[in-house]
């Protein structure tokens, strides 16, 4: 009794609070007079729990499930807020963890912060040139990337590459990582010619220097996409086969990083119009990122933003609806109103509100699409062109000609200055423009952009597809007035 008299004693002084039954909380003061009574002793102490704990959470952030680390976060921000005041190379690689981890659950905020913290930790102690600093500098682009400054993000990719080709030399893994980084950004951009040659040099180094290795698989999607996003879809699926066979082998296939590969490989099904394959991908996903992720993480949200897409091709709006709103409440609360995934849900939803008849909900969402994409990525994006084409095809529905036509025209501009001759977006400008031309009785201005954009397609996808006959019956009817 004597022990619970004490406790019960200290606790009226105020110098200890009773968390649960089996945990106490010393008041700042004990806790101060502790540390003085034996300091080498609690310093000791202090340093072997930092080091367990920091190695622990980059054992979880490598194996890249962060659910994992979830049920003990509270003590790695604990451990790593303490140790802070500390400036020591153990400080920077837990703020450095840590950040790493609320990036991986989707609080980029957090992110930020505790990256920001290892990046000033790290400058300080070891300068501004080292490999470290470089880590830090590269952890933050990514984290602005994800929040959608592409300009801060191309600043610090930069600097981390210049740290790593001149200290690590042009051949090393994360002069790799650098040059793919700097590749995705200019990707993401729209400048799929300039991607190229830093995606290719990423693989090469990859491959020699580490084999088959999941940052291997990374670069052979982002070189996927370069070819999807040029209309090649038939040359994106090997580059997307080569990466879903060594994430599957080397982390499993139910790893979240190996759910972002069979994504890719489901959008690309769904480019092909096979939508029974692509929602039965994307319903595959779903359950693993909700599980692995979380329900309310930005991966989950976009894989439910293009299940969407899929359900109302398939017809089924009402179900496409529940998946969309339930995306860009995620997304919203996540990225912000602001963010290209935002947009992109905010897209989806607004076609299924034009499909359903609510027209000035849908054409309020169209503009603020497009205003967000102009102001993010920039007037020459092809997701821009992307914006603007969909509010054209919405005038055009409406009937006003003169606006869907201004609309089609500046759409078709962005998609031939930067998309490759003979790529299908261009194809499906060219065929907007000629079935407003037609419709303004301009026939033979109209038969030479249904005969350009037929060309395309056909060479594209061949004679049978969806898009070529339609050309193909838009070409017939001008033939036949």
């Amino acid at each position: 009794m004597r022990a619970e008299d004490a406790i019960k004693r200290l606790v009226e002084l105020g110098l200890i609070r009773l968390e649960t039954e089996e945990a106490i909380r010393l008041h700042r003061l004990v806790m101060t007079f502790v540390r003085e009574v034996d300091k080498a002793e609690f310093e000791a102490a202090q340093e072997a729990v930092e080091m367990v704990v920091v190695k622990e959470a980059g054992r979880i952030n490598k194996v890249g499930y962060p659910a994992q680390l979830l049920a003990w976060q509270p003590h790695l921000r604990a451990v790593t807020d303490v140790a802070q005041s500390l400036e020591t190379e153990r400080a920077a690689g837990l703020a450095g963890e840590l950040g790493e981890h609320l990036r991986r659950i989707g609080d980029y905020n957090g992110a930020r912060y505790y990256h920001e913290q290892s990046l000033a930790t790290r400058q300080k102690i070891f300068g501004d040139t080292h490999p470290d600093t470089a880590k830090s500098l590269n952890d933050l682009g990514f984290v602005f990337q994800l929040q959608g400054d592409l300009i801060k993000a191309q600043s610090y990719w930069q600097r981390a590459l210049a740290i790593r080709q001149q200290v690590l030399g042009n051949d090393h893994p994360d002069t790799a990582e650098s040059l793919n980084n700097l590749g995705y950004l200019l990707q993401v951009q729209g400048d799929l010619a300039g991607a190229r040659p830093y995606h290719e040099q990423a693989l090469a180094i990859r491959q020699r220097a580490l084999g088959e290795h999941p940052r291997t698989a990374l670069s052979l999607s982002n070189l996927a996409y370069l070819h999807f996003a040029q209309g090649d879809l038939a040359g994106a699926k090997p580059y997307l086969e080569q990466a879903l066979a060594i994430r599957q082998k080397v982390l499993g296939p139910d790893h979240p990083d190996t759910a972002i590969i069979f994504h890719y490989l489901a959008e690309l099904l769904h480019a092909q119009g096979d939508l029974a394959g692509a929602r039965a991908a994307f319903e595959q996903i779903l359950p693993v990122q909700e599980k692995t992720l979380g329900p309310e993480h930005p991966n989950t949200a976009r894989t439910l933003s293009y299940l969407a897409a899929v359900l109302q091709d398939q017809g089924d709006l009402a179900t496409a609806q529940t998946h969309s709103k339930r995306a860009l409440i995620i997304q919203q609360k996540v990225l912000g109103e602001a963010h290209p995934h935002t947009a992109e849900t905010l897209n989806t939803l607004a076609h299924l509100w034009q499909a359903q008849g609510a027209l000035a909900k849908a054409q309020k969402a169209l503009e603020q699409t497009l205003t967000i994409r102009q102001k993010v990525l920039g007037e020459t994006h092809p997701e821009t062109a992307d914006s603007l084409s969909s509010l054209g095809k919405f005038h055009q529905v409406q009937g006003n000609l003169v606006e869907a036509y201004a609309y089609h025209r500046h759409a078709l501009a962005i998609r031939q200055k930067i998309l490759a001759p003979g790529h299908p977006g261009i194809a499906t400008s060219l065929n907007h423009v000629g079935e407003l031309l037609q419709a303004q009785g301009n026939l033979h201005e109209a038969t030479i952009y249904f005969k350009q954009a037929l060309e395309i397609f056909e060479t594209r996808f061949g004679s049978d597809h969806a898009q070529t006959r339609q050309v193909r019956r838009n070409l017939e009817s001008v033939k036949f007035v």
